[in-house]
């Protein structure tokens, strides 16, 4: 239930508030009345097969069911029991939705450049079980990466329909830049400052086109500061709960049980683009937690899963830098395709030019003969052909493509090859 928390908050305030959520808790407890794409996969995953696998647990049908499937992706120091098993889980299966959940490598408390890779096979891998389009819900670092897991793995937003997310640092925080003030704190504290590379990465990608992003923050809330701005997703929906119910009580912690954020994110399951805060009833700031919330279950895991989280938190080794950016965060780092150009005499006096290897990381390929532009083409079999006639004289002159890469290395290759003789 806990999510993007670092030393600086648990050490400052966090456990004073603690005691404070955890009242929050309880006093709510008390309250409640009752498709796959074509695009290319982009960087290789590199976590072991068999941990991805097993981070992954999906309930109901994922093929049959009524509604499309949604992958709840939980923040630092938690797991998927611990922020959704009272909550979203329960009242998402509830409406008809098939639930999948992801547990995040060491609880989210690694360089999040790995637990990207849990978030980028789980889409994929509900996808192809379901054969349609899945949604993600994600609680602070888990909005984080369910939105901008989009931003660098090309395939994805085509597999992706709604991301939801609850309190996501997606600008960074300054509650975590004291943590790391002395020079170590743990890899994620290092990431979610606002100057983070990380941080520069996400600011420097395009939103993707397809998925509809929808970002429900707090003006309270303690940890994503200064509050509510560094909840804000640019280019996505933004919802801050006090303009949906003014003064609303609800911080970080607590968000992910909340009855109004709840509204908000099956507002955007249930409609086509993102949430509609005017779809939302104002009767809905009279509830405390979600409807079809399991409350025996909440009490007993709700203020558990709190203290969990932070004691995993305060116990995580500090790194003494922030982790190094690798592909595709650092498109410089990504490999090069392997591509060839071809060149062979075909019939009709013709002569037949063709890219091959790689073509998956193509964008765009100008054939040219010297400087003539022969053919510009922007979808793979990436083939020309030339005239006999117009490869004369043969001597010095080449055949030349320049291709132009998508995502996640970008920019662009020059492949020549001189004329055949046929």
């Amino acid at each position: 239930m806990l999510g993007g928390v670092w030393r600086s908050a648990i050490s400052r305030h966090a456990w004073g508030r603690l005691a404070g959520a955890l009242a929050a808790v309880a006093v709510g407890l008390l309250a409640i009345p009752g498709v796959a794409g074509a695009a290319e996969p982009g960087a290789a995953l590199t976590e072991p097969p068999a941990e991805l696998a097993r981070s992954l647990a999906c309930h109901g049908d994922l093929r049959g069911a009524v509604q499309p499937p949604v992958i709840l992706v939980h923040g630092t120091g938690s797991s998927p029991e611990e922020s959704f098993s009272f909550g979203y889980a329960h009242a998402l299966a509830l409406l008809g939705f098939p639930v999948c959940t992801v547990q995040l490598p060491a609880h989210g408390l690694v360089d999040m450049q790995r637990s990207f890779e849990y978030v980028v096979h789980a889409i994929r891998e509900v996808a192809r079980r379901s054969g349609r389009r899945v949604s993600l819900v994600g609680h602070s670092q888990g909005a984080v990466l369910a939105a901008y897991a989009s931003y660098f793995w090309p395939d994805l937003p085509a597999l992706v329909d709604d991301v939801v997310g609850l309190a996501g640092p997606y600008r960074g925080t300054t509650a975590s830049d004291p943590s790391c003030a002395g020079g170590s704190c743990p890899p994620f504290a290092w990431q979610f400052r606002p100057a983070s590379e990380l941080n520069r990465a996400f600011a420097g990608r395009a939103r993707p086109a397809g998925p509809s992003f929808t970002a429900i923050a707090t003006a309270f809330d303690e940890l994503v500061t200064p509050a509510p701005q560094a909840g804000l997703l640019p280019g996505a929906s933004n919802v801050v709960l006090q303009d949906v119910c003014p003064l609303r009580p609800i911080e970080h912690y607590v968000l992910v049980g909340d009855a109004v954020a709840y509204a908000l994110a099956v507002d955007a399951l249930t409609h086509p683009g993102p949430a509609d805060p005017a779809r939302v009833s104002r009767t809905t700031c009279l509830q405390t937690l979600m409807p079809g919330a399991d409350l025996v279950r909440a009490a007993a895991v709700a203020p558990l899963a709190i203290a969990s989280a932070a004691l995993r938190i305060v116990t995580t080794p500090g790194v003494a830098h922030e982790p190094q950016l690798r592909c595709p965060f650092d498109a410089a780092a990504c490999p090069p395709p392997q591509l060839r150009l071809t060149r062979r005499c075909a019939g009709a006096g013709r002569l037949r030019i063709a890219l091959a290897g790689d073509v998956d990381a193509v964008r765009e390929v100008d054939f040219k003969l010297g400087r003539r532009l022969i053919r510009r083409d922007t979808a793979p079999p990436f083939v020309a052909s030339l005239a006999r006639s117009a490869r004369r004289p043969a001597t010095a002159r080449r055949l030349r493509a320049v291709v132009s890469l998508s995502a996640p290395g970008g920019g662009r290759l020059i492949l020549a090859r001189p004329l055949p003789r046929c």
